[in-house]
């Protein structure tokens, strides 16, 4: 059986990952890692891509707060990386891990 090919894993790999996410949409997505891996007799395409998404930054302390203390939430810019794993056949979505990175 033939494979599909590293362009078309990785545009099926964004294009799963836009549709799960959205509701917060993807910013500067970007190819990290490809690699073919077998995983249960099954070739998959294992695709990591990196993108920014905005997260909210609170403190919490003790004690009362006054009208003051409630200032807009600072949004901070966070790069996640998800690798998406691709039928290497079909190019069906297979499933998603968060990628650590150190």
């Amino acid at each position: 059986m033939s494979l599909i090919s590293v362009k078309e894993a990785v545009s099926h790999a964004k294009k799963s990952l836009e549709e799960l996410y959205q509701d917060d949409p993807l910013k500067q997505l970007a190819l990290e890692e490809i690699e073919l891996v077998t995983e249960g007799g099954r070739d998959l395409w294992s695709v990591t891509l990196g993108f920014h998404r905005a997260k909210s930054l609170s403190a919490v302390s003790g004690g009362v707060l006054s009208l003051a203390d409630l200032r807009p939430v600072p949004q901070i810019e966070n790069r996640v990386y998800k690798t998406v794993f691709i039928d290497a056949s079909t190019g069906e979505f297979v499933k998603m891990d968060m990628r650590q990175v150190q």
